[in-house]
């Protein structure tokens, strides 16, 4: 008989919901207890995916409650603190929102608390399970349109650590999480934008290198070409381009095509939640783990610290606070 999962929900807002729709649907997982300082809010919230146990102190909740899996849907500032404290109450598994965490050193420790303890990491960057981005991943590693060369990504509106965090991750992943070795970028900040209590940006762009020197092009922000995660791969006999404005999900073409478009069938999806179990029970990474969701800030971060330094940043990076709150702190932006 297969293992069912206590799951513990820590924030319940808006992003929480899609968090326990996985849950529901998942057979070996059940939503024991929930966790938010907001009384009315956990209230409604126990009261729609009927869970009884309640509590505004979630380490309260870790002491009391025997929980093998945790959702952290909370703030961005909060997650590192969470993941560390969860991962330290034998717990087996958690899947933290993206962005990881406001910087690499507070990513670092969540990386370093959860191997401590034996804990599967996993970040939500859940567009990895996707079946259009999926079935590309496999073709790009087949070989299907040769040997990659260039992959743009383009997120129109947001900034990097909201929105465009899902598209760099995408990149990263369509080209099998390969290490990247510099990054050079600039970002535009208007005013002081904020996003989910973090310091912002209206516009950026990086562009950085691969390890076998295939390079990458993001742009994010306000005024960018259109689309969202609109991904161009481009590979030595064809290219992918995935979720073109107004198109199909994916498309390609190569020489078995002709050179003419062709959409391809496309394979089924499974959630993060149960790839979470699965990589439990089998011992093995997640698709989106906590190693891939630090790559992915890493590069982010890069990117910020090109544009305060004004020149290229070769990975892996020293600094661990965030760029972009130095160079605020400093008055440059």
């Amino acid at each position: 008989m297969d293992k069912n999962y206590k799951v513990a929900i820590i924030g319940c807002g808006g992003i929480s919901h899609m968090h326990a729709g996985w849950y529901v649907n998942e057979p070996r997982a059940t939503i024991t207890a929930i966790a938010d300082i907001d009384e009315e809010r956990l209230k409604a919230y126990g009261e729609r995916y009927e869970v009884e146990k309640q509590y505004t102190d979630f380490i309260e909740m870790l002491q009391t409650e025997d929980i093998d899996l945790v959702s952290v849907c909370t703030r961005p500032k909060h997650h590192a603190p969470l993941v560390i404290e969860a991962a330290k109450h034998g717990v087996k598994g958690i899947l933290s929102e993206k962005p990881m965490a406001e910087n690499l050193g507070q990513a670092k420790a969540m990386l370093e608390s959860c191997s401590q303890h034996g804990v599967k990491l996993a970040i939500d960057h859940q567009v990895r399970f996707s079946s259009p981005y999926q079935h590309a991943q496999e073709m790009i590693a087949d070989g299907a349109i040769g040997d990659i060369f260039r992959i743009h990504g383009i997120c129109g509106g947001g900034d990097l650590k909201d929105n465009a965090t899902h598209t760099v991750d995408l990149m990263l992943y369509l080209y099998g999480d390969r290490p990247v070795s510099w990054v050079i970028g600039q970002i535009e900040r208007i005013g002081t934008p904020t996003k989910y209590d973090l310091h912002s940006e209206d516009f950026a762009i990086g562009y950085f290198k691969f390890e076998d020197n295939a390079r990458g092009i993001i742009e994010s922000g306000n005024d960018t070409a259109p689309g969202y995660h609109h991904i161009y791969c481009y590979g030595t006999e064809g290219e992918i381009e995935l979720a073109a404005p107004g198109g199909p999900g994916i498309r390609y073409r190569n020489q078995e095509t002709g050179g003419e478009w062709a959409t391809p069938e496309l394979p089924s999806e499974i959630t993060p939640v149960r790839d979470l179990i699965n990589a439990i029970e089998e011992d093995r990474e997640h698709r989106s783990s906590g190693h891939c969701g630090y790559a992915t800030l890493e590069l982010l971060m890069a990117i910020y610290e090109s544009s305060r330094k004004r020149q290229r940043v070769r990975l892996p990076m020293e600094e661990m606070e965030s760029p972009l709150t130095l160079m605020i702190e400093d008055g440059w932006v």
